[in-house]
């Protein structure tokens, strides 16, 4: 079996790469991680018409044996694309199936974080400045940076994104 892990951006189906139109494509089985918002189904649904599709419940908190569960449905497959909202390489579900099978590619989608820049006509970082990733809020004082990135929750900026599965807030401070 071939896996890939494929960032299909934060929810909109014209922001996938071309990358990741050609591998779903090519999947003889597309998984879906689901949520109860259907959000990642519902970013690759016009692209994955006629294709054999497998949803996997999210998310998988403790008993991480539904990932091994997940890797014994889709051992028979030859081109499986693992679908993930935004890039894999952010709070992705991909890297704990990976603890569980190898991963052949993975491919970067549109982060949350640039797509709310992009919504905003606001840059995250110019130049030198330091960038910030953060799913909570910090403490300033020990930090030096020019731009706080919150992925996860509710933090009072002017510049803030969601799409009804999770909130994304960026603050320049420069």
């Amino acid at each position: 079996m071939n896996l890939y892990g494929v960032g299909v951006g934060p929810g909109d189906p014209e922001l996938l790469t071309l990358k990741a139109l050609r591998l779903i494509r090519d999947a003889d089985l597309v998984v879906i991680p689901t949520s109860s918002k259907r959000i990642t189904f519902n970013a690759v649904l016009p692209h994955v018409q006629g294709k054999e599709v497998l949803e996997f419940p999210l998310p998988v908190r403790k008993d991480r044996s539904a990932y091994q569960g997940l890797v014994d449905q889709i051992r028979s497959y030859n081109n499986v694309v693992y679908v993930t909202l935004g890039d894999p390489a952010f709070y992705s579900s991909l890297y704990r199936l990976g603890q569980f099978t190898e991963i052949r590619e993975v491919v970067p989608g549109i982060t949350s974080f640039s797509w709310c820049s992009a919504l905003h006509k606001t840059p995250i970082a110019l130049g030198k400045e330091k960038v910030l990733i953060s799913p909570d809020p910090v403490n300033l004082n020990e930090h030096r940076v020019n731009t706080l990135v919150f992925m996860k929750g509710e933090v009072e900026s002017p510049v803030r994104c969601g799409n009804g599965y999770f909130t994304v807030s960026i603050k320049r401070l420069a």
